[in-house]
């Protein structure tokens, strides 16, 4: 019968004569380092720098268990490691293919069969991008991948110049969308329900400010709060 007490037991008799042994105390100690760095900064880069970096460490030590035992490999490891193995690529590929997702989750259109300037604004932008329009009353605008995504409600709300300060605001995260955490690519940049003093949402808003105007962006804003 397994037994996760046998199982740990077994572990550390088969590694504890291994001159890893430090090695793999080493890599764990710092892979808890990584992980109080991630909950206490804001920073996002730091953020993605110390979660990614724990779990590399994670895995080194992991990696280094399996070299340093001196008896056969025991299935928990081959689980976790294949566990750990299929994550990652979910993990990696999940965000380049989630706006496809949400394209038919919100059976969303594309919004130059409705109007064709936003597209054009684009292109000015020099972003490769798709704009969608779902239906909605709610008025709500949000950039997942290439795509952004405005909602019925919010395109009856808003004025021209007001529209092109949201659409510059999800433009930045498009564009820096490579840069930002994987968990934040996948949880939707949001205009709509921006209420924090995020680094990120900041720098969006700085650059719809100098794209459009500040008047037009704290309006757009002002509607939809």
């Amino acid at each position: 019968m397994f037994s996760i007490r046998n199982e740990v037991e077994c572990y550390v008799s088969c590694i504890n004569d291994s001159s890893l042994l430090p090695l793999i105390g080493i890599s764990l100690l710092l892979a808890l380092l990584m992980f109080v760095i991630y909950f206490r900064t804001d920073r996002p880069m730091s953020r993605l720098l110390s979660l990614a970096g724990s779990q590399l460490l994670i895995i080194s030590a992991i990696a280094t268990v399996v070299h340093a035992m001196q008896c056969s490999r025991m299935l928990s490891i081959e689980i976790y490691l294949g566990y750990v193995a299929f994550s990652t690529a979910i993990i990696l590929f999940l965000p380049r293919v989630y706006y496809r997702i949400l394209i038919k989750r919100y059976d969303a259109r594309p919004i130059s069969e409705i109007m064709d300037w936003p597209e054009g604004f684009v292109n000015y932008l020099g972003t490769t991008a798709t704009i969608y329009y779902y239906d909605s009353a709610i008025p709500r605008a949000f950039a997942s991948g290439k795509a952004i995504f405005l909602s019925l409600g919010l395109l009856e709300l808003v004025e021209k110049t007001e529209l092109e300060a949201i659409i510059a605001h999800e433009i930045w995260h498009i564009r820096h969308n490579n840069s930002t955490p994987i968990l934040r690519q996948l949880a939707v940049m949001s205009f709509s329900k921006n209420k924090s003093e995020d680094e990120l949402e900041k720098l969006a808003d700085m650059f719809a400010e100098k794209i459009v105007n500040k008047s037009a962006l704290e309006s757009a804003r002002a509607k939809i709060s």
